[in-house]
C-alpha cells in the first residue's frame, strides 16, 4: 500500500508500481514493477511542505497536462491554487496511461517528457536541485525544442514558459554545458539499440517520440 506525502510522490512515484533505485551512474537503474494493492492520498500533508518541495511537485503535475490533456493544462493556468483538484486530476492522467501500458512498452514512455535531459541535469549538479524541479528545466528544454521544430506554437511555448515561472522554477544552470548534458543522456535507462527516446510535444497536451537525440540544446 502506497502512502504518498510529498505532491511530487501523490502524482509520480505511488501510480504505476515502479521500484527502482540508482546504481552507480544510472538513476533508477535497478527495480521491478510492483503495483500496490491501494493508494491512500491526504492531501493535508502538503501543507507540510515547504515551498521548494511543493513546487518540485508540480513539474510532474504540468507535464502530466502537456503530454496528455490540453484541456487540463489550460485549467491549471487559471486555477493554480486549486490543489485537491490539481492532484486529482493529475493522477487520472497518469492512472490512464499506466493502465494503457502498465511496463512501458509504447505509450508509457511519453511520462519521461522532461526527464532525459533532466536526469542528466540532476546529476551534473550533484543533486543540489529536487528531482521535479530538473523535470521542469528539462521539460521547458523539451518545449524550446518542440516549437524550434515547429510542433508547437511560439504562443504556446510562451504560455508554458509563464506557468512554470509563475511557481518559480529555475532555469538551465549556466555553469553547465550543452555537449556535458547531451554526453550525460548515454546514462539515461531509456537507452535503447544505441538511441535515446527523447520525447517532444507533438502539440499541447500531446507528446510524440523522435528517433535521435536532438543535438540542438546549444541554441536554447
Amino acid at each position: 500500500m502506497q502512502i504518498p506525502t510529498s505532491l511530487l510522490a501523490q502524482v509520480d512515484s505511488s501510480i504505476g508500481g515502479k521500484t527502482g533505485v540508482d546504481y552507480h551512474a544510472y538513476k533508477n537503474m535497478v527495480g521491478a514493477f510492483y503495483m500496490p494493492k491501494l493508494v491512500y492520498i491526504n492531501v493535508n500533508t502538503v501543507k507540510t511542505l515547504s515551498e521548494r518541495q511543493y513546487h518540485s511537485g508540480l513539474g510532474e503535475v504540468i507535464k502530466h497536462g502537456l503530454i496528455r490533456n490540453k484541456a487540463y493544462f489550460e485549467w491549471m493556468k487559471d486555477n493554480k491554487e486549486a490543489v485537491a483538484y490539481m492532484i486529482e486530476g493529475s493522477c487520472e492522467i497518469k492512472r490512464a496511461v499506466v493502465e494503457e501500458d502498465p511496463k512501458e512498452h509504447g505509450v508509457r514512455a511519453l511520462l519521461n517528457f522532461g526527464h532525459t535531459l533532466g536526469h542528466s541535469i540532476e546529476k551534473l549538479m550533484n543533486f543540489s536541485l529536487a528531482h521535479g524541479e530538473c523535470v521542469a528545466v528539462g521539460s521547458l528544454l523539451a518545449a524550446d525544442i518542440s516549437c524550434q521544430r515547429g510542433y508547437i506554437s511560439e504562443e504556446e511555448n510562451k504560455e508554458i514558459k509563464e506557468l512554470y515561472a509563475y511557481f518559480d522554477f529555475p532555469v538551465l544552470p549556466e555553469e553547465l554545458k550543452a555537449e556535458d548534458i547531451v554526453k550525460e543522456t548515454r546514462h539515461d535507462k531509456k537507452m535503447e539499440h544505441g538511441k535515446i527516446k527523447f520525447i517532444l510535444l507533438d502539440k499541447v497536451g500531446e507528446a510524440t517520440t523522435p528517433e535521435e537525440m536532438l543535438t540542438v540544446l546549444e541554441r536554447v
